[in-house]
């Protein structure tokens, strides 16, 4: 593999981030406790208006509810430095998702992927 130059994993990193048409929110969860040994859970927004695109991937069927529902998985590409992992959730336009997984393990990190489900 040859190695790219500081100043080319630079550019590459902006010309990842020049299609980027979105912005998303990057949501944690609290956990209250209720002083009787449960809690309450809340999710907040961690990172706001991080730079994002989100393309679908697949879509699957499954029984949900005794009926059957179709799911679908997307992958969503953030900025290199983004902290986000399947503990998080994501808010984009009007929908919320589930991190399923983080692809942040690459030899040239231009680019954050997370694969997607809707809640």
């Amino acid at each position: 593999m040859t190695a790219l130059t500081a100043a080319e994993l630079t550019q590459m990193r902006t010309d990842v981030n020049n299609l980027m048409p979105d912005t998303c929110n990057i949501l944690s969860l609290t956990k209250t406790s209720d002083g009787q040994g449960g809690f309450s859970e809340a999710w907040g927004t961690a990172t706001a208006s991080v730079k994002c695109r989100i393309d679908k991937r697949s879509g699957r069927e499954g029984l949900a509810s005794g009926a059957v529902q179709t799911f679908g998985t997307w992958v969503m590409t953030l900025p290199h430095d983004t902290t986000i992992t399947s503990a998080h959730r994501v808010e984009h336009g009007s929908e919320t998702y589930n991190v399923v997984h983080v692809d942040s393990d690459k030899s040239w990190l231009a680019s954050v992927r997370a694969e997607l489900e809707v809640i």
